[in-house]
């Protein structure tokens, strides 16, 4: 990933930073699907320079700004995102392509889609039924793991084929050296990574 594209949402009063990532995501989302080959891969990953968990208040902060990577200035100009940010330009300030300054990258990360976690109540059913065990059993079995809770941020989204709202959950973990590869619809792998700096 040597190019990038920075988008910062604004401050507004008439809008929530919530209500914005929404709109904003859900626009790159149809960008990136615009751009998926044959299997709903691409060639674009996505970064959270203010992504923040903070255990203490039980909170995860996506921040205000995103980066879009790829391997071209050209990759990034067929985004065309002035086209898919237009009703939005008074909200999000769209940097143009630039090169990542390799010196100040200070290593790399996935940026992933979480699937949404099962309450310790469900998940011990579901572990009673799949095992086939008691219920007790399987509570046994989660008093010695280790059950901490994380509070990845989240942006609402709404699906475009079926209308239904759902929670896009990000995940980030810290990765030594970069791995090259594609990514899903929304800019996510758990694999493929994207420079940090």
């Amino acid at each position: 990933m040597q190019y990038y594209i920075e988008l910062t949402l604004l401050s507004n009063e008439d809008a929530s930073p919530y209500f914005l990532w929404s709109k904003v995501y859900t626009q790159l989302h149809i960008a990136f699907v615009e751009q998926a080959d044959q299997h709903g891969k691409i060639v674009y990953g996505v970064s959270f320079p203010k992504y923040r968990l903070i255990q203490q208040k039980k909170l995860g902060y996506l921040g205000d700004k995103i980066r879009i990577f790829a391997d071209s200035v050209e990759a990034l100009e067929r985004l065309n995102l002035n086209h898919w940010l237009e009703r939005l330009q008074d909200y999000v300030h769209v940097l143009s392509a630039r090169k990542v300054p390799e010196h100040k990258i200070n290593g790399y990360a996935t940026y992933f889609k979480v699937n949404p976690k099962l309450t310790i109540e469900q998940r011990i059913v579901h572990q009673a039924e799949r095992r086939r065990i008691s219920i007790e059993e399987a509570e046994e079995h989660f008093k010695a793991l280790d059950l901490t809770e994380t509070f990845e941020p989240y942006i609402n989204m709404k699906s475009q084929t079926n209308d239904m709202s759902f929670r896009l959950i990000i995940g980030k973990k810290r990765i030594d050296e970069a791995n090259i590869g594609k990514f899903g619809s929304y800019g996510l792998s758990r694999t493929s990574t994207v420079p940090e700096f």
